[in-house]
């Protein structure tokens, strides 16, 4: 009977350890389903979440170019006098904006007095040899004239009126008017206007220098026109066209943006790189003051 029970408990036993060990093993089993099972749904997640790869071909066609903000030489004056003297008055400053023709400075010369006085001794003999001339056309026309002599008085007159247009054409490029010179009154200032309209930039001169016909007063810029000038490389010239746009920004404040429009390309590569010039207008100026010479980047796409 002790053998019989011993051997019951044997078998109670044998099966309790069978039974954990099946449990372990599905428990095991079910871990390891279960990572799999996350693991692949980390990877959907992952791939979801991830940047699409780019396009190659559009960032291919992207052509970048340096360069700078340029003005056309019409846009640009250094104004110079026509005569040489002394600076007797300044009418304007740098950063103010003058009118095409406006006065904006006075030069002392002193030979323009000589000059205005041949004017005032012309204009007399003018008027004394229009007066000869219309005696003599009446002499003639009564009989009592020679024609030699009308020839002669018509000779003198043309000389003389020629005089006076060439000496009244010299006062008039030195800004002086040969109407007020026939009054008598005589001046020593010559005039200095600006030949277009723009901004004053840079004054090179002060109250009582000398300067002569070579001199640059100051210079006057006109910005409207303003466009840029920038470097494309022989590896993208098959990519760039006149009456593309190109989205601009400043080199050195990245945050000014603008739009301009190729309207010419250089034939020949510049001096010492394989670039060529790319010119193009500014479509709308932006709300910052642009400047002639600031370095701009543009992206063609």
């Amino acid at each position: 009977m002790k053998k019989m029970s011993r051997y019951i408990v044997m078998l109670f036993v044998v099966a309790a350890l069978a039974s954990c060990g099946s449990g372990k093993k599905e428990s095991v089993n079910d871990k390891s389903k279960t990572e799999a099972t996350d693991k692949e749904e980390a990877d959907d997640e992952e791939s979801a979440d991830a940047d699409p790869a780019p396009d190659l071909s559009k960032t291919n066609n992207i052509v970048r170019m340096t360069g700078k903000l340029g003005l056309d030489p019409q846009n640009r004056a250094d104004i110079s006098p026509i005569a040489g003297g002394v600076v007797r008055r300044i009418l304007t400053r740098e950063g103010y904006r003058v009118g095409r023709g406006q006065v904006v400075a006075y030069i002392e010369n002193t030979e323009v007095v000589a000059l205005q006085r041949q004017y005032i001794a012309s204009v007399s003999e003018r008027s004394a040899a229009r007066l000869e001339l219309n005696r003599q056309i009446t002499l003639t026309s009564q009989g009592a004239g020679v024609q030699k002599t009308l020839q002669q008085a018509e000779a003198a007159y043309a000389m003389a009126n020629a005089s006076v247009l060439g000496i009244g054409r010299q006062l008039r490029q030195l800004g002086v008017n040969p109407s007020s010179v026939s009054l008598g009154r005589i001046t020593t200032l010559i005039p200095v206007s600006s030949p277009i309209s723009g901004i004053v930039g840079k004054i090179n001169i002060s109250m009582g220098s000398y300067v002569d016909m070579t001199t640059s007063l100051m210079t006057v810029v006109n910005n409207v026109n303003l466009h840029c000038d920038m470097k494309a490389f022989e590896k993208d010239l098959p990519k760039v066209r006149i009456g593309q746009i190109v989205n601009v920004s400043l080199t050195n404040s990245p945050m000014v943006k603008f739009r301009a429009r190729i309207y010419d390309i250089n034939s020949t590569f510049d001096d010492g790189s394989k670039s060529i010039t790319v010119h193009a207008k500014i479509i709308k100026q932006p709300e910052s003051k642009l400047l002639p010479d600031m370095f701009v980047t543009g992206v063609v796409e």
